[in-house]
């Protein structure tokens, strides 16, 4: 799942990428933003996999703040604007894509698409790891990913849920989700993800079937857009 920032001075533009995204399995809006300082910081904050930036913003000038943060933060820029002249310059930044407006939902599928194909194409073979190393004050503890239960996301940390023990290790949640093993983990929140070998039962609220009981006694909320991957790796059919 890639964390996205919408940053442009239109809230009609910010909404209409953000509707867009929230459609899409692959995404998910972490923050919106119309002006350089709220966007620089909202990007230092959240160190989001993909950005949306409008060329002109409040207060600043899109190019020039990705100039000031390409070396605080690792993501994929891509420019929305009405402008082409700035086309050349943004590619100079080595941004993923330049959107010139008005564009087609079709461009903004396509660019998810390039994305996800890049990120997978670089991704070598045997990259799953086996062991997270996790710090404390003065030591350094590997734990075994087989022995994590579930994930819980908050920020630029997550939180490892062992049998006995949390462990809170700094690696926001998408990024950890590309290097553990898809045959044992799987995302099934914004904010979740759980080992398959770990789940219990999968319980109903409100008649629908939205509640994962984990061997650990944890409830975990399945979001509505994990639903169908979840259930067809379980091979159920509830719904």
């Amino acid at each position: 799942m890639y964390r996205c920032i919408v940053i442009d001075d239109e809230a009609l533009a910010r909404e209409r990428i953000a509707q867009y995204i929230s459609r899409s399995p692959l995404c998910e809006v972490v923050a919106e933003a119309s002006s350089y300082q709220s966007a620089k910081q909202l990007i230092l904050e959240q160190q989001p996999d993909i950005c949306f930036l409008d060329i002109q913003i409040i207060g600043g000038n899109g190019v020039e703040l990705a100039k000031e943060l390409q070396n605080y933060v690792t993501c994929h820029w891509v420019f929305t604007t009405a402008h082409s002249e700035y086309a050349l310059t943004a590619f100079e930044l080595e941004a993923t894509d330049y959107l010139l407006k008005p564009f087609e939902d079709s461009r903004l599928a396509q660019v998810i698409a390039k994305i996800h194909k890049k990120q997978h194409s670089n991704m070598p073979i045997n990259q799953t790891r086996r062991q997270l190393p996790v710090k404390s004050v003065g030591s350094v503890k590997f734990i075994n990913t087989q022995d994590i239960i579930w994930v819980k996301g908050s920020a630029n940390y997550v939180e490892l849920y062992c049998e006995a023990k949390m462990h809170l290790h700094r690696e926001t949640l998408s990024a950890l989700e590309q290097t553990l093993d898809p045959k044992q983990f799987i995302r099934v929140h914004r904010s979740a993800i759980v080992n398959i070998d770990c789940i219990h039962s999968l319980n109903s609220e409100l008649g629908r079937f939205s509640l994962l009981q984990l061997d650990n006694g944890h409830e975990v909320k399945i979001g509505q857009s994990y639903k169908a991957q979840l259930f067809s790796a379980l091979g159920v059919d509830v719904e």
